[in-house]
């Protein structure tokens, strides 16, 4: 029988290794690529059913929800920069998150919403990628939309959940970083709201139809 030397178990163990490390590689890609099609299908549904005719001009507390294929949906999140637009659902879970982004705690309406979200490429993979001044749009179920700029961008421990809240942000979007030592975390200030129907809400589609004729 032959003796198996030390260099050849550690050649083994390296074959063994590569192996497993390209096998979490290809399903985190599984995932992703499915998290971004189940939120594109998600999304469409929200859309669908986002009424655009709010009845309470500035409405206060909790805010409203939609049900999607059982779901719990508040709105859309909007990001132009990285060119992100995902449907929010009401709460977290890490089973929900695997779909689309998720609300933390808070609202709009308080001014003191929380999102997050996995770090897939096709939902916030690139949210480290936002620059001071960058705009966030959060649309909720009556149409009307939230505006906010980005302020301040940090790095948060893992573990270190009361550090999320802290400060008198006016909204909080984040995500883990790659291997989940600490959390890419976005800071805003709340510019406007402009509701479906007015003014600002009209120009902004008109806008829109020429940008899509252009293209």
């Amino acid at each position: 029988m032959k003796i198996i030397t030390k260099g050849r178990i550690m050649i083994l163990l390296g074959f063994l290794c590569f192996g497993i490390a390209a096998n979490i590689v290809v399903n985190n890609e599984k995932e992703d690529l499915a998290a971004g099609v189940s939120a594109a299908g998600l999304l469409e549904g929200v859309e669908e059913q986002i009424t655009n005719a709010p009845i309470d001009p500035n409405p206060t507390g909790e805010m409203k929800s939609i049900d999607i294929n059982g779901q719990s949906f508040i709105g859309i999140i909007t990001i132009p920069a990285i060119d992100i637009r995902l449907p929010i659902q009401t709460e977290w879970a890490s089973q929900n998150a695997k779909t689309s982004p998720c609300r933390y705690k808070g609202s709009v309406y308080e001014n003191n919403l929380i999102v997050a979200g996995h770090n897939y490429q096709n939902h916030f993979g690139n949210l480290k990628n936002l620059v001071a001044g960058d705009n966030i749009i959060i649309t909720d179920v009556d149409g009307r939309q939230y505006y906010y700029e980005v302020t301040y961008m940090e790095d948060i421990g893992t573990y270190d959940v009361d550090a999320m809240d802290e400060g008198e942000w006016d909204f909080t979007v984040f995500t883990c970083t790659i291997g989940g030592a600490s959390r890419v975390t976005v800071r805003c200030d709340f510019v406007k709201m402009v509701a479906p129907g007015s003014g600002a809400s009209v120009t902004k589609e008109i806008e829109n139809a020429v940008s899509e004729d252009k293209e």
